[in-house]
C-alpha cells in the first residue's frame, strides 16, 4: 500500500389526511302548508226504490266438463334432455374452475417479487509494486447463502506501518468467523460483526501499538434481494447499475475535515485540496476506539444486472471512472481480469496493493471466481 498519513483530529410524506364529512344532517326545509280543502254540498237522497223478487226462476242445467289428458313425453326425449342439462351443468362448472385457477394463479405471481435468483462473483487480489501484500478479502461460504446471505469483506492494511498484512487478516477473519452464527437484521448483524473485528486488532496489536497499524474495512452483505454495507477508512464500495457508477460510502479521510474548516471559514478551499495529508486516514481499525464508520441510511434493493464493488484504493487510485466503467461492462469475473490489466498497463513504479470483489446480481443461481 501506499504510505498513507492519517489524523486523530475530528472530522428523503404521509398522505394528506382530510376531515370526515359532518355527521350532521342538514336542515329539511319546512313542510309546505296544503290549501284548506273545500267540502262539496251533499246531494239530497232519493227514495230508495226496492226490487221485488220474480215469483219464478229458471233452473239452469250445468254442463259437464270434459277433461282430455295429455300424452306423456317418450322416455328417450327425456332421457336426452336430462343429458343436454348435465352436460351445460358440467361445462358450466369447468369454466368456472378454470377462471379461478387463472386468478390465483395470477395472484401468486403478482405476488412473488422480481428480482435476481443468483450472483455470480469476481475478484482480483494482486501485490502491485510493493514489497508485501497487505490487502486480504472473503467471501462467505455458499452453504450459508440460504439461510445467513453473502458476505464480502475487504481489507486494506496501512501501508508504512508494521504487521499492516496481519492486522488485515485478522480483520476478515473475525468478520467471517462471526458471520458463521451471527443472526438478526443485516444491518445490526454488519455492526457487530465490525466490532468483533476491531476489537480482534486491538487484541493483536496491544494497548502499546494501537495508532501504529491498522486497517480499513469495507463490507457488503446480501439478504432478500437488499444489499446492506459498512466501512470503515478509506476503501470504496460502488454501484454499478446501467453503465453508471455510484460510490455508496463516504471515505473517513483527513480532506473531509480541513473541508468543513473551509465551510466554517476557518481556512481556504484552495489550502484544503493542497494539503498533503488531505489523504491521512481518520478513522481505521487498530486505533482503539473506531471515531468514524460509514453505513446507509437503508439498504440498496439490487435490481437485475448491478454490480457491486468492494476495492481497496489501489485500485481507484490506478484507475479512473471511466476505465472503471468500462471494466465493469463485462462480466463478473471477465470485468475483475479487466480491471488487473488496466492496472498493469499504467505501469506505475510505485503501483499500491490492489484488490477488488465484484458481486453481479444474475439470473440462475451462479456463483464463481471467489477462491
Amino acid at each position: 500500500m501506499r504510505e498513507r498519513h492519517f489524523s486523530l483530529s475530528p472530522a428523503p410524506g404521509a398522505p394528506l389526511e382530510t376531515a370526515p364529512p359532518s355527521d350532521v344532517a342538514e336542515p329539511s326545509a319546512a313542510p309546505e302548508t296544503s290549501p284548506s280543502a273545500t267540502l262539496a254540498p251533499e246531494p239530497t237522497p232519493e227514495p230508495t226504490q226496492i226490487q221485488e223478487p220474480a215469483d219464478t226462476f229458471a233452473a239452469v242445467t250445468p254442463e259437464p266438463v270434459t277433461h282430455t289428458e295429455q300424452p306423456a313425453p317418450p322416455e328417450e326425449t327425456l332421457g336426452i334432455t336430462c343429458g343436454w342439462i348435465a352436460a351445460g351443468a358440467a361445462l358450466a362448472a369447468a369454466l368456472i374452475v378454470s377462471v379461478l385457477f387463472l386468478v390465483f394463479r395470477r395472484k401468486r405471481r403478482a405476488a412473488v417479487p422480481a428480482g435476481p435468483v443468483g450472483f455470480a462473483l469476481g475478484k482480483v487480489h494482486e501485490q502491485g509494486a510493493r514489497e508485501s501484500q497487505q490487502d486480504c478479502f472473503a467471501v462467505s461460504p455458499a452453504e450459508l447463502e440460504c439461510e445467513q446471505g453473502l458476505l464480502a469483506v475487504v481489507a486494506d492494511g496501512m501501508g508504512g506501518l508494521s504487521n499492516g498484512d496481519k492486522v488485515s487478516q485478522t480483520a476478515v477473519s473475525a468478520m467471517l468467523d462471526g458471520f458463521c452464527t451471527a443472526c438478526g437484521e443485516p444491518g445490526l448483524v454488519l455492526l457487530e460483526l465490525l466490532g468483533r473485528a476491531n476489537q480482534a486488532v486491538n487484541r493483536l496489536l496491544g494497548a502499546e501499538n494501537l495508532t501504529k497499524s491498522g486497517s480499513t474495512l469495507a463490507a457488503g452483505l446480501i439478504r432478500s434481494g437488499k444489499f446492506h454495507w459498512i466501512s470503515v477508512g478509506d476503501s470504496r464500495i460502488v454501484l454499478y447499475r446501467n453503465g453508471a457508477l455510484l460510490q455508496l460510502n463516504r471515505e473517513h479521510v483527513y480532506r473531509n475535515e480541513l473541508f468543513t474548516s473551509a465551510v466554517n471559514g476557518k481556512d481556504s478551499f484552495n489550502a484544503a485540496v493542497s494539503n498533503p495529508r488531505a489523504g491521512g486516514l481518520t478513522s481505521y481499525l487498530g486505533m482503539g476506539n473506531l471515531k468514524y464508520i460509514d453505513i446507509p441510511a437503508a439498504p440498496v434493493d439490487i435490481q437485475p444486472g448491478d454490480k457491486f464493488i468492494l476495492m481497496s484504493d489501489g485500485v481507484y487510485n490506478a484507475l479512473g471512472p471511466d476505465e472503471l466503467g468500462s471494466a465493469l461492462k463485462r462480466p463478473a469475473q471477465d470485468a475483475a481480469e479487466a480491471i488487473r490489466r488496466a492496472v498493469e498497463a499504467k505501469g506505475y513504479v510505485t503501483q499500491d496493493n490492489y484488490t477488488a470483489i465484484i458481486i453481479e446480481a444474475a439470473s440462475g443461481e451462479r456463483r464463481a471466481g471467489h477462491d
